[in-house]
Order: structure tokens, then C-alpha cells, then sequence
């Protein structure tokens, strides 16, 4: 298996492109002694426009530089020696021909692989800034949500004010204001937990194209928690919408346990699965992740950094409602043993 990454990921004229090769047995694990032939064609003219010749490497992981000409797509194409080879053709700086089908191992006793890429110099420029509109933008909304809300209860309290002006205020008004403070604060925070696991999902669908390159299953790792992310905001949005568990009669008190344990359920597994992909992130930024074809640790870009930070407040929003949840259902058991 042959795994290819650009540094920088996106390419660049203005000068040489580290490219990155990984080749692996199909355990993952590193091959070594191999011949390899890197070839570079122009996607749209098809011609070969720079050939690394057959060089006899000791491990199957190495770089190779490049600048590339022109802004515009090309093709890479790796050949690999079969295993048992040993004519002097794949261990001496031979050039073979350029070939019209890429991937044709006609006269080659080796294996080809084709990767494509595009080069332009304004594609890391839309990368940045849809990743950034992505994490925004909730996070815009969310401060409109939050903006409404507290014009909406300010001027209720100004209005509690005025009636106390007036000599009319009840005994009980100070503590149905803190009541509705506290409320009002929960439904915000599930407000946020919505917008913040989507805002999650949004940003790891963004990222997972570009790390398609180092592994095929990073791509498949970060749709998943993608699906999960975007998921659990979705399930979060529907339990927001049911009746809340604290506010059913106390006579229907199976009816109160079993929406408690399924809305229980949802945030446990918006809670674990936030949890592994933070930890997930500390890893990699220690250790090189797991099939990483540059066996480096990833770099920490302000990018990762923002989307974790995403992360970590919806862990602990996750956190808060879990614990106000379990509270509220714990008053209502002790209120039905001891009447």
C-alpha cells in the first residue's frame, strides 16, 4: 500500500513542495529495500514534466522536493519494484520512458500508483477561511441567541422593579427571579450544545480531504466523528424539544424515569465521544499518530487549536446538563418516597 502528503497541503509555485511518500505491507507495517521511480505529469497537456529516477531506498518511508511550475493539476505517479527484483534497472539512476496510460506496468516488473493533486496558491487562502466561517458562524448565532435572551429577561426583571416601585411586589418574586435566571441559563447552555456539536461536525467534514492524502483512514475517522458530532446535536435538538422529564406530573413517575435515562443516554454519548476526540488531539501532538506517514507528531496550528477549544466547551456544557439533570431527577425520587 502506497501513501502520499504534500507539505504544505494544499501546494505552492513560490517554492519546492516537500512530498511525502509512505509504502506499507498491508498490516501497516514499514516495508524496506525497495526501488522506487517518482514520475510527475501535467494533468491537462498529460506530459511528464519531472522524473525521480529509479533509486534503491532502505526504508520504504522518504521526501522528495519539487516546484512545481504552474498553478494547475497533476498527476504522481510511484513505482515500486516488485519484492524479489534485482536487476540493475530498479537500483541505478535509470529513467524509463514517459507512458501514455499512467498506471500501464507493461515492460516494468513493478507496481504503479497514481495520485492526484492541484496546485494554487489561493486554495490554503479558501481552506483557512471556510474552516474559520465554519467555527464563526455558530458561534455568531449563539451570541444573537444569547443577546435576545437576556434582552428578554432584562426586561422582565425591569418590569419586577417598577412593580416593587409600585408597592405591589409579592413575597415570593425574589425567589421566582432566581428560579427564572436559573432555568433561563439551562436553556441557553442547551442552546449551545446544539450549535457547538454541529459547529464540531461542520469543521471535522472541512478538514477530512486534505488528510485523505496522509491515510485513507483519517478521512474515514474524521467522517465518522463528523456523523457523530453533527448526530448528537441533531438528538441533543430533539430532546430540547420533548417535554422536559422535571415538568411531568409526579403521578407518571415510570414515564419521568424513562425519559431521564434515554435523555441521560444522549448526553453520555455526546460527553465520551467529545472526550476520545480531545484526547485524541492531545496524542497526536505529543506522539505520531497511528499509519502517519512522517512518523512526526502533528503540528499545532491555530486552526486545531479553535475547533478543540469548540470542543472543550461543549464538554463541559455536556457536563453542567448531566449534572442538572441528575439533580432535578433526584429531587423528584426523594419527593415521591418522602411526601
Amino acid at each position: 500500500m502506497s501513501f502520499m502528503a504534500l507539505d504544505p497541503d494544499y501546494g505552492t509555485i513560490d517554492y519546492p513542495t516537500k512530498i511525502t511518500f509512505s509504502i506499507q505491507d498491508f498490516d501497516g507495517k514499514d516495508v524496506y529495500n525497495v526501488s522506487t521511480m517518482v514520475e510527475i505529469y501535467d494533468s491537462v497537456t498529460g506530459k511528464r514534466v519531472h522524473v525521480f529516477p529509479w533509486t534503491f531506498r532502505d526504508v520504504g518511508d522518504f521526501d522528495l522536493y519539487y516546484q512545481f511550475p504552474e498553478k494547475r493539476g497533476y498527476q504522481i505517479v510511484l513505482s515500486i519494484a516488485n519484492a524479489g527484483e534485482k536487476s540493475s534497472l530498479y537500483s541505478s539512476s535509470i529513467v524509463e520512458p514517459s507512458r501514455s496510460i499512467l498506471n500501464d506496468i507493461s515492460d516494468c516488473k513493478c507496481t504503479r500508483t497514481v495520485f492526484n493533486i492541484s496546485i494554487a496558491t489561493t486554495f490554503g487562502t479558501i481552506q483557512n477561511s471556510l474552516f474559520f466561517i465554519c467555527i464563526i458562524s455558530p458561534l455568531t448565532l449563539l451570541g444573537i441567541v444569547l443577546t435576545k435572551n437576556y434582552y428578554k429577561k432584562y426586561s422582565k426583571v425591569k418590569g419586577r422593579n417598577y412593580n416593587v416601585s409600585l408597592g405591589i411586589c409579592r413575597e415570593n418574586d425574589k425567589g421566582t427571579k432566581i428560579e427564572g435566571f436559573g432555568e433561563d441559563r439551562k436553556q441557553i447552555i442547551k442552546y449551545s450544545l446544539t450549535l457547538l456539536a454541529l459547529a464540531g461536525g461542520i469543521v471535522h467534514l472541512v478538514v477530512f480531504p486534505e488528510h485523505g492524502s496522509l491515510h485513507v483512514y483519517y478521512s474515514i475517522f474524521l467522517l465518522a466523528a463528523a456523523g457523530g458530532q453533527i448526530a448528537y446535536g441533531v438528538l441533543f435538538f430533539l430532546v430540547m424539544l420533548s417535554k422536559p422529564f422535571y415538568e411531568m406530573p409526579i403521578e407518571h413517575l415510570q414515564v419521568i424515569k424513562s425519559t431521564y435515562q434515554h435523555n441521560m443516554a444522549v448526553n453520555l454519548f455526546g460527553f465520551m465521544g467529545t472526550a476520545v476526540l480531545i484526547g485524541l488531539y492531545v496524542y497526536v501532538v505529543i506522539y505520531p499518530p497511528p499509519l502517519s506517514p512522517t512518523n512526526q507528531p502533528e503540528e499545532i496550528e491555530i486552526a486545531g487549536i479553535l475547533s478543540k477549544s469548540v470542543e472543550v466547551a461543549l464538554l463541559i456544557g455536556i457536563a453542567f446538563i448531566i449534572r442538572w439533570d441528575r439533580q432535578a431527577f433526584k429531587n423528584i425520587t426523594m419527593g415521591v418516597k418522602h411526601p
